[in-house]
């Protein structure tokens, strides 16, 4: 003898959306918007262009720059490791489908490529000292595009 099933095929699917939903948010994805935030590394704007350019360009930064170090090293570390290296390839410049788009502060007498170049040293025991995908303070290939969208 069969049992007819009550269940209609909306709650069905709806069922369905939601165990593919669980299973992506529990994957390796690193996309801004998906496994990363939507501006990764906010946090760490200001921290990196007081370090590049100092207060005689910016003038004195809103709270001691230790503090600046202390809340961008935490942003960092609350990043899955998998996903440090894409995070700070986001913030240093953005993707490929937003190649323009950096978080980095562009100021009269405050270029943004030393503020890359420090940026790239945020993983390293003298920054924040976080392991990242390689098991490793350091990220590769960061000055090659994000090809990952």
């Amino acid at each position: 003898m069969a049992l007819k099933s009550n269940c209609s095929p909306l709650l069905l699917a709806a069922l369905l959306v939601s165990v593919f939903a669980a299973a992506a948010a529990t994957g390796d994805y690193c996309y801004a918007g998906f496994g990363l935030p939507d501006f990764p590394l906010q946090g760490c704007r200001e921290y990196v262009a007081h370090q590049t350019c100092g207060a005689g360009i910016l003038g004195a930064p809103s709270v001691p720059v230790e503090t600046l170090q202390q809340q961008c090293c935490q942003e960092f570390s609350q990043i899955r490791q998998h996903c440090r290296c894409e995070a700070l390839r986001y913030f240093m410049g953005g993707t490929l489908s937003h190649p323009h788009h950096s978080s980095l502060l562009a100021r009269p007498g405050c270029p943004t490529e030393p503020q890359r170049d420090f940026a790239r040293m945020l993983p390293t025991p003298t920054q924040c000292n976080l392991v990242t995908e390689f098991n490793t303070p350091f990220c590769f290939g960061m000055d090659e595009p994000i090809a990952r969208e």
